[in-house]
């Protein structure tokens, strides 16, 4: 079962400043390195959720995050988190950078098929 969450980071930079159509390569850079803070701060927890000791339900399988590489967009993430049954009981709150949002977006799913074979999974 897969639970996604939708993660947004505090803006930065050209978020902040209301300017992001036509960003200067400083402030490239300055998202870059915001971007590259977020992942140094939960890169350690979410490596860490696979490796947990087993319980009745939650265990981590495996974690994905997905980001955008649009510069006014850096701070937006996907973590699709797959897990043998349930919620996935994450304390995102514990190591999250401050003033970050957390969204479950959809909990519990499975997949029904896939492609390019289209074979349920």
């Amino acid at each position: 079962m897969i639970t996604v969450f939708r993660i947004d980071a505090p803006p930065t930079g050209n978020e902040l400043k209301g300017d992001a159509s036509n960003p200067t390569p400083e402030q490239i850079e300055e998202e870059k390195e915001a971007r590259q803070a977020f992942l140094d701060a939960v890169s350690p927890h979410f490596k860490a959720l696979p490796e947990r000791p087993p319980h009745a339900f939650g265990n981590v399988e495996k974690v994905e995050l997905f980001g955008e590489d649009v510069v006014s967009r850096m701070n937006r993430y996907l973590l699709l988190v797959t897990v043998d049954i349930g919620d996935p009981r994450i304390d995102f709150e514990s190591f999250v950078p401050g003033g970050t949002t957390i969204t479950t977006v959809e909990g519990s799913l499975s997949p029904i098929s896939h492609w390019p074979d289209g074979d349920r999974g």
